[in-house]
């Protein structure tokens, strides 16, 4: 009975001393613990993206054209527009930069027209006396337009494959106007009064370089349908009577990729519609210009 009692006062010692014992052996036969995991690096930021679109535009015109208080009045097809004009084309390039939401971009267009129209002025050079001029005129009528901006997206829909994006916009937009009106006058009138200077047998009207920049706002749709394709609508409103009384445009365009003459190839199909109302009053009667553009454009996209 002593040896029992004894026996069980030491078994909490011997226990205590196998776990002891024990416990460095287990540890070391499952060998070291294994490391605490890392964590996720963060996701690099996306980089920036790049792309240059040299354009043909293919534009018709109507509206009408003021040099010193002369006006013109038009409307043209693109190939009526082809047979007068010193350019088969208007011609359009457009860069963007983009990371992320955040895109920057300047689409630049000039243009070289040549078409006739018919002239109507109505002067008071005397009072009491109303004297009214008709002539046949060819109307010379240059063209440079640099709109450059910003675009921020707003909202998202969809995955990385096929996607729609909406942007808003706010940019600048130049204007450098220049036309010449020559006029195949009949009849005696003071030419001096009504503004113009003889060249040979026309008289000659020229408004000079009009040069304004507009203020414009607006939007953009992107649909991305599969990764190489894609659909844009744009549109923007200008002016505002701080440069122009207003202006206005609607872009829309689908690329695709595609091979030409076996090298890859970006291509660019739309329509393209721009208009402006703009006037000044010089020494010698108002200048300006108040018509719409609008036609299909072409073009190949190259990015980076």
């Amino acid at each position: 009975m002593t040896c029992r009692m004894g026996f069980l006062a030491s078994l909490p010692l011997v226990l205590c001393g196998l776990f002891a014992a024990t416990v460095p052996a287990a540890s070391a036969d499952l060998g070291p613990l294994p490391p605490e995991p890392l964590a996720e690096p963060a996701p690099a930021p996306s980089q920036w993206q790049f792309s240059f679109t040299p354009y043909g535009w293919a534009p018709s015109i109507s509206g009408n054209v003021t040099a010193r208080g002369h006006t013109v009045d038009f409307s043209d097809s693109f190939f009526q527009v082809v047979e007068k004009s010193d350019s088969l084309m208007a011609l359009m390039g457009y860069f963007e930069a983009r990371k992320g939401p955040l895109a920057l971009f300047t689409d630049v267009v000039w243009e070289d027209l040549g078409f006739p129209g018919d002239l109507q002025v109505h002067r008071d050079p005397l009072a009491h006396l109303n004297v009214t001029l008709k002539a046949h005129a060819q109307l010379g009528y240059q063209q440079t337009i640099v709109q450059s901006g910003v675009a921020y997206e707003i909202a998202k829909w969809g995955d990385a494959a096929s996607y729609t994006a909406l942007d808003v916009l706010g940019s600048a937009r130049y204007w450098d106007e220049q036309s010449n009106l020559d006029l195949n006058v009949t009849g005696t009138v003071d030419f001096q009064d009504l503004g113009l200077h003889r060249s040979g047998s026309l008289e000659v009207a020229r408004s000079g370089d009009l040069e304004w920049v507009d203020p414009v706002v607006g939007g953009r749709l992107r649909h991305e349908i599969a990764p190489g394709e894609e659909l844009d609508l744009e549109g923007d409103v200008g002016g505002f009577g701080v440069g122009s009384e207003f202006s206005w445009q609607v872009v829309g365009t689908y690329g695709f990729d595609t091979m030409c003459l076996g090298t890859p190839l970006h291509a660019v199909v739309g329509y393209r519609a721009l208009a402006v109302d703009f006037s000044e009053t010089g020494a010698h009667g108002r200048n300006g210009v108040d018509d719409v553009q609008c036609g299909p454009l072409l073009g190949a996209s190259f990015r980076w």
